[in-house]
């Protein structure tokens, strides 16, 4: 990618759409095809851009669309609608609060209900929508399995089971729950949880179920049931220790140099002069920082890519800039120049590791400074 592409930007984010297609793809050819895969395009698409990534997965034939909150699913249904997929579904997990319920009517969003006081909020709703002649409205009903996060508790599901007349009136489209531990095939928790997610299906039947995030669906078909819902997959992430070769690298960072020094050994470099030169250097200034969203905790760790050859991040990480000693790389790749911060040979899962967190974390803190190109679009 030239300089020009990055316009008024100092860096740029190179997102291969063809890439999260074939992910989805990949993840779609693991399940039965009884089973619908979805997207989890939450967090403005793991920070790639929510619309661009769910316009790509519609024209490639995905239907099913979850993010977090009702501000993002209507922001998704306008651009979507706009886009001719007026009967895509999008779903919310943080489930319908007070004030929301005639926006989650007029732009057709269905909520992950969680508690039995939303249950009863948007049953109530339907009921009363049904009595001007509009149809029931749609749901998915959450069940806590072991996450202890969102779902219906222990107590509110055995409610549930006795009172299943508190479903009159919706649409439940699926009853779902949440594995925590999918990323780690061996974990006794997966099996828990499955075995108490088909106990609670149990009670209700003829529902359709989704239990299987990213790394789920590359667990056993036996958690796959009617929906998968891949999230960090799609993105190139790869879940835990599941062997994931077959997922395509979906993005590339590159930023600006924007000065190049000489400084002499002994010189400090950064704030608090972390890095001591052992020797003549030569130092590049790049402008990227932690508001851009690289980690403060690179300094002295990451790796950049100039050309062919490979230079290390040194001193402290700034709000807006980062150094690199650039000392043996060819001076023809410097003026004007760019590194990669993020390429094949220094990954997600290599960033994450050295900023001690996870790849989605790195994702979805990437910032609104560095420009999106996005590529085969």
């Amino acid at each position: 990618m030239s300089l020009p592409m990055m316009g008024h930007a100092d860096s740029c984010l190179r997102i291969d759409l063809d890439a999260i297609i074939t992910n989805w793809r990949y993840i779609d050819s693991l399940s039965s095809a009884a089973t619908t895969t979805a997207a989890m395009v939450k967090a403005n698409g793991y920070g790639l851009g929510a619309k661009e990534v769910a316009t790509a997965l519609a024209r490639a034939g995905c239907t099913e669309f979850f993010v977090a909150n009702l501000g993002e699913a209507i922001e998704l249904r306008q651009h979507l609608d706009e886009g001719g997929y007026e009967r895509l579904h999008i779903m919310t997990l943080h489930g319908c609060h007070l004030n929301q319920l005639d926006d989650y009517a007029a732009f057709r969003i269905t909520p992950v209900l969680n508690d039995l006081e939303q249950l009863s909020r948007w049953r109530l709703f339907s009921q009363q929508r049904q009595k001007t002649g509009s149809g029931r409205l749609p749901a998915m009903l959450h069940i806590d399995t072991g996450m202890t996060r969102l779902g219906l508790d222990a107590d509110q599901a055995d409610w549930l089971i006795q009172n299943k007349a508190a479903l009159d009136g919706l649409d439940c489209r699926y009853i779902m729950s949440h594995l925590s531990s999918a990323e780690v095939t061996g974990d006794p928790t997966n099996a828990a949880q499955l075995a108490a997610f088909n106990e609670l299906r149990s009670w209700f039947p003829g529902m359709p179920a989704s239990l299987a995030n990213s790394a789920g669906s590359m667990l056993s078909p036996d958690f796959h049931f009617q929906m998968t819902r891949p999230g960090s997959a799609l993105y190139g992430v790869h879940p835990g220790d599941i062997p994931t070769g077959k997922l395509a690298p979906v993005v590339r960072w590159q930023a600006r140099i924007m000065q190049v020094r000489r400084a002499k050994a002994g010189d400090r470099v950064g704030y608090g002069g972390t890095h001591q030169l052992g020797r003549d250097s030569t130092i590049a200034t790049i402008g990227v920082g932690y508001a851009d969203g690289y980690s403060r905790m690179l300094g002295g760790k990451a790796q950049v890519l100039i050309g062919s050859q490979t230079a290390p991040v040194v001193g402290e990480v700034s709000m807006d800039s980062m150094t690199v000693d650039v000392t043996d790389v060819d001076a023809a790749h410097l003026r004007p120049g760019t590194v990669e911060l993020l390429h094949d040979g220094y990954d997600l899962s290599h960033i994450a590791g050295d900023a001690e967190t996870i790849s989605y974390e790195i994702l979805t803190k990437l910032g609104t400074r560095p420009k999106r190109h996005y590529l085969n679009s």
